[in-house]
């Protein structure tokens, strides 16, 4: 039995078709990546903020009392 260029040819499509999918899927999945790459600075960048939020909240709070106090004297 020997192999004929039709079945050859069909073979051939059916790789080109396999192909192309996978290509578009590889550019699809880059695309993906990418916006999870942008996602991912952005939640970054949020969590140094709120970080940076966190730090000023407890130098707020570390006053001592006897500052506090003096602070109080002083200012009335």
């Amino acid at each position: 039995m020997a192999i004929q260029t039709t079945d050859l040819t069909a073979e051939k499509e059916l790789l080109v078709k396999d192909f192309d999918a996978l290509s578009q899927r590889i550019k699809q999945v880059d695309a993906e990546l990418a916006q999870m790459k942008g996602n991912l600075n952005a939640v970054h960048g949020a969590i140094q903020q709120v970080d940076k939020l966190i730090a000023l909240s407890e130098q707020d709070k570390s006053m001592p009392k006897e500052k506090e106090e003096a602070l109080k004297i002083a200012t009335s």
